[in-house]
């Protein structure tokens, strides 16, 4: 039996009706004429694969990864990259509109190259052989490369290949590179016999937490400087980042913001970029090695208006009911403007009531998730969303980064 294909859900798979049952097929797109082969079958649900193309849609291109459809880090590279950005604008839209009841038309989304992008992999190492995860499995496929990451990553990869034969006690590698410093980082857990044959092959290598040899790397944003550990988080696709933080420095110029509040801050990317263009900055993060970092990024780049604490953005803002009692200069720090930038899952409800009942004039949302941006919003319901514009964070995948600007509602 032949089905249409009918849309595409928010993960990228086809959508089709199967005895009136909903079922999800990847690498389908909208339009084309499908046979199926069932995979899955769940109460209110079918998952299937495609097993021949009746009709194609004419938008469909042959995928170049030969690991496409067996690893599982791309969806949507039988897509066109001006597709893949439309479909994700439709998703962001009905997103909000279904959780968070916001009929928003996202006007722009931002997009830059859609292969070559990332500056970070994590490999597994598998009777030693350098692996990827198989898509919806705890398998492994052997790589020699990936399309994604930075070309001098790969030269690694190929390095690496080698010498983790000889080490097959290691787990997982973590390769990153600097933003046009083109520093390389390796950060290896598991056993390792002979440390020295990794240290020709990157500025800094970490063996299970041990500095071996510099335990960082620096990389640039905007023209500021960044030192950057294993442990810190960092956007992954240095083209398109810069145009999302051009557009939060925008929209603090805009909104004439004077005192900010970072919340999630990371090793204070964001926090640095906008410093100069407001009074003052206090960022808050969890990880220690972060703002360890953050601190001497703000030291790094000479800017003395910033101000870091670590803790979870819920402990501080929740002790601190945005009173913020900096560590070293002992001011109360009433802001105007609040900017997130949470991981996956949010914000924290704790935080979320903090930020409802706040004075702070703006919030400015950025999200790696609409599904849970869409529910916070909804949380914050003393605050109403002016814009939401998209990045194309992460092309040739399901995912995408949302910025969004939330303003108090006059009483």
């Amino acid at each position: 039996m032949s089905y249409t294909v009918e849309k595409l859900d928010d993960f990228g798979r086809g959508i089709i009706n199967v005895d009136n049952k909903i079922c999800f097929v990847k690498n389908a797109l909208p339009t084309e004429e499908i046979n199926i082969n069932i995979t899955k079958e769940k109460k209110k649900y079918l998952e299937a694969n495609v097993a021949n193309y009746l009709k194609e849609s004419h938008n469909r291109i042959a995928a170049k990864c030969k690991y496409y459809g067996i690893c599982g880090g791309c969806q949507l590279e039988h897509m066109k990259l001006e597709d893949e950005n439309q479909y994700k604008k439709r998703k962001v839209e009905d997103i909000l509109e279904k959780f968070a009841s916001q009929k928003i038309k996202i006007a722009k989304i931002n997009s830059g190259r859609e292969y070559n992008y990332r500056n970070k992999i994590t490999l597994h190492v598998q009777e030693g052989k350098l692996c990827l995860l198989k898509e919806d499995s705890n398998d492994y496929v052997e790589i020699d490369k990936c399309l994604l990451v930075d070309e001098k990553i790969n030269v690694v990869i190929s390095k690496l290949k080698t010498l983790v034969t000889l080490e097959k006690g290691i787990k997982t590698i973590m390769i990153r590179i600097g933003n046009y410093t083109d520093q390389i980082m390796i950060d290896i857990s598991g056993e390792v016999n002979n440390e020295n044959v990794f240290l020709p092959l990157a500025d800094s290598v970490i063996i299970n937490n041990k500095n071996i040899k510099n335990n960082e790397i620096t990389s640039t944003i905007l023209d500021y400087q960044y030192y950057v550990s294993n442990k810190s988080f960092f956007q992954v696709n240095k083209e398109v980042v810069e145009m999302l933080y051009s557009k939060i420095i925008s929209v603090v110029k805009d909104k004439k913001a004077k005192k900010v509040l970072d919340l999630y801050c990371g090793v204070g990317t964001i926090s640095l970029s906008i410093s100069k263009y407001v009074n003052s900055v206090i960022g808050v993060e969890v990880v220690e090695d972060a703002i360890k970092n953050a601190n001497k990024n703000k030291e790094l780049n000479k800017i003395k208006n910033v101000e870091f604490i670590c803790g979870k953005a819920e402990d501080i803002i929740t002790r601190q009911k945005f009173d913020c009692d900096t560590i070293i200069t002992r001011q109360k720090f009433d802001c105007d403007t609040i900017i997130v930038d949470p991981p996956r899952k949010g914000i924290d409800k704790r935080a979320i009531d903090v930020l409802n009942n706040s004075s702070a004039k703006n919030i400015i949302y950025v999200s790696c998730d609409p599904i849970t941006l869409a529910r916070d919003i909804n949380r914050l319901s003393n605050y109403k969303v002016m814009e939401v514009e998209l990045f194309n964070m992460f092309p040739r995948t399901y995912h995408v980064e949302c910025v969004s600007v939330l303003c108090r509602k006059t009483l």
